[in-house]
């Protein structure tokens, strides 16, 4: 049984795309679609802007979107956006995350991650689909520094490693402890002794780790 409701807006430039959505989202228990528009600038002259919970845009173009999400959050910094758009390049994906988006998968995602995305960002927490963390991960935070490459075999445990991989595969805590037969409280220990030895802060830095050891 949910136990929240999450007011949603869509915004979508196609209208019979849009309606498709629209359909979809009503269908979701925890949901209260309370309106839907062609574009981010129709989003702001809405009255009822401060009574939203998550914004879903999908973005045929992402030019000059970071900007416009950035913009809406400085005046309403509790909305939650979650973007689905065409495969980001490494220049703009971070570009894009740094505007403040909570969740950003690819519109050629399974249903089941669109599910997976909606329901982590009305929850208030944060989903990047595996092709935006990839790309994330190509883009370093600090590109003029040429950093070690690091090794398994001298950072982690066997069990770390493995916890690493699921962490990069987007795994969530329960389902890494179902696949390993360990307790979510020890996933949770393992996860912490990784950002520890890894010197990152979030799933989005280990996957970068990941990629680079050629864990996943």
């Amino acid at each position: 049984m949910e136990h929240f409701i999450a007011h949603t807006f869509l915004v979508h430039p196609h209208p019979l795309e849009c309606e498709a959505v629209a359909d979809w989202l009503r269908k979701i228990t925890y949901v209260e679609l309370v309106g839907k528009g062609s574009s981010l600038e129709h989003l702001i002259q809405l009255p009822y802007i401060k009574d939203i919970d998550v914004i879903v845009v999908f973005a045929h173009q992402t030019v000059n979107l970071a900007e416009k999400i950035l913009k809406i959050r400085k005046l309403h910094p509790r909305l939650k956006f979650l973007l689905l758009a065409p495969s980001p390049s490494t220049e703009s994906v971070r570009e894009i995350v740094r505007s403040g988006v909570s969740g950003y998968i690819v519109f050629e995602s399974e249903l089941h991650e669109w599910e997976l995305a909606f329901r982590a960002v009305s929850q208030g927490r944060v989903y990047y689909g595996q092709e935006v963390m990839l790309r994330l991960a190509e883009s370093s935070v600090e590109p003029f520094i040429v950093e070690p490459e690091p090794t398994t075999k001298d950072f982690l445990s066997k069990r770390e490693v493995e916890i690493l991989r699921l962490v990069a595969n987007e795994y969530t805590t329960t389902r890494i402890a179902s696949e390993l037969c360990i307790s979510d409280k020890t996933v949770e220990s393992h996860r912490r002794n990784l950002f520890q030895k890894l010197g990152v802060k979030n799933s989005v830095g280990l996957t970068k780790i990941a990629v680079r050891m050629g864990v996943v």
